[in-house]
């Protein structure tokens, strides 16, 4: 069957994860995929977490670019340059998310190569964005959480990260929007366009009720924190998660728990009122919980129809019986590292299926046939290679 992206061919210079983990969503529905990395040593992202059992085949790499074409190019020498060139030539889309102004000093800009070939689409991923004090810096997932005012607080006040990288998972979905949208441009226009995300434009966008401001509004900003939209500890020391959050549902669930003398309390829809309501009986609510097992609340509260649970370690996240019923994460034979467990598609079509997922690419896999691709001779490849361009 055909995929929603076959014939879309993409050229991946990008490193680290957030600018990779675009064109991977791109890679899931059929287009091409083009993976230039450095000479000898690849992407950052190989290193990550690397032992010597990986081999250059780090956890974070194999899961952003399976299924990419991977080339060794040294882009800072002339012959690199003009290779990434000849790859652009008839490209559909670049992914690059090196500082402002990097690539324009190589000669490898917007403007540089919309000018030979119109139609690209050129994806820009900063960490900060490209204007500003912080537009220069580098920078990674923990300073654009700081920066949007992501981080949650310990107990003793200290600023701590989200369970989740915000910015370096967030940030390629909406690269992989962005690029879409303007290929579906381009179908109307016949032209490309740049595309500009960043991280901490990303991280502000987990934000989006947290970070709305009403400057006029006279009542204090607040955290919302519902009593029963929490995490309890049951009597076998496992945890779950109860999901209440409008009035109905408090109701159900304090009908549950054999509380009914606060199922109706008067706080409950009072704005103003439902904080301390809120406070009064959380405590009470933790320990009704603490007093039976997992299996017996969530079988209870899942006929009372009270939204729950249970929470799991991310180690357990593969046996988990909904991620197994969707496919959610799928077994790959890598050939260095062998069975490896992936995330699948996250998106799914009904007419266009995602690819089969193969695995990442070993370093510089198919320099060669790419270059043959290009019209390259084995004999000015081998020279490419004694010039260390290759």
């Amino acid at each position: 069957m055909p995929h929603a992206l076959d014939g879309i061919k993409v050229v991946d210079i990008a490193i680290n994860y957030a600018g990779p983990a675009s064109s991977m969503y791109l890679t899931d529905q059929g287009a091409s995929v083009i993976k230039v990395e450095r000479r000898k040593v690849g992407d950052t992202s190989r290193r990550a977490g690397n032992t010597p059992f990986l081999k250059l085949n780090s956890p974070a790499f194999m899961a952003i670019n399976r299924g990419k074409r991977s080339i060794t190019l040294d882009i800072t020498k002339p012959d690199g340059a003009q290779i990434l060139r000849d790859l652009c030539r008839d490209a559909d889309v670049l992914v690059e998310n090196f500082r402002p102004g990097v690539m324009e000093r190589l000669g490898l800009g917007y403007v540089s190569l919309a000018e030979m070939n119109p139609r690209l689409v050129y994806a820009s991923l900063t960490a900060f964005g490209p204007k500003g004090p912080y537009a220069d810096k580098a920078g990674f997932d923990s300073l654009a959480q700081g920066l949007a005012g992501a981080m949650r607080k310990d107990s003793e006040g200290r600023p701590m990260p989200s369970g989740a990288w915000l910015g370096d998972w967030g940030a390629p979905m909406l690269m992989a929007f962005g690029i879409m949208l303007a290929l579906f441009a381009r179908e109307r226009t016949g032209r490309g366009q740049r595309v500009e995300t960043s991280l901490l434009q990303a991280a502000m966008s987990m934000q989006l009720s947290q970070l709305t401001v009403l400057e006029d509004d006279p009542t204090p900003p607040r955290e919302e924190n519902p009593a029963g939209y929490n995490r309890f500890r049951c009597s076998d020391g496992i945890f779950i998660n109860v999901g209440v959050y409008m009035a109905h549902q408090f109701n159900r669930l304090c009908q549950a728990l054999d509380l009914p003398h606060l199922a109706d309390d008067p706080r409950l829809t009072n704005p103003l009122k439902r904080p301390e309501l809120d406070m009064e009986v959380g405590p009470i609510f933790a320990a009704v919980i603490e007093t039976q097992p997992c299996d017996y609340w969530l079988e209870a509260l899942g006929k009372a129809d009270v939204p729950c649970a249970r929470i799991i370690d991310r180690s357990q996240v593969r046996f988990e019986e909904q991620v197994v019923a969707n496919q959610m994460m799928i077994p790959i034979k890598h050939p260095v590292v062998g069975r490896t467990h992936i995330i699948g598609t996250a998106v799914r079509l009904s007419e266009t299926p995602p690819v089969d997922l193969v695995p990442a690419p070993i370093l510089g896999e198919h320099t060669d046939e790419l270059l043959g691709e290009l019209g390259y001779t084995s004999d000015r490849i081998a020279a490419l290679r004694e010039a260390e361009v290759i």
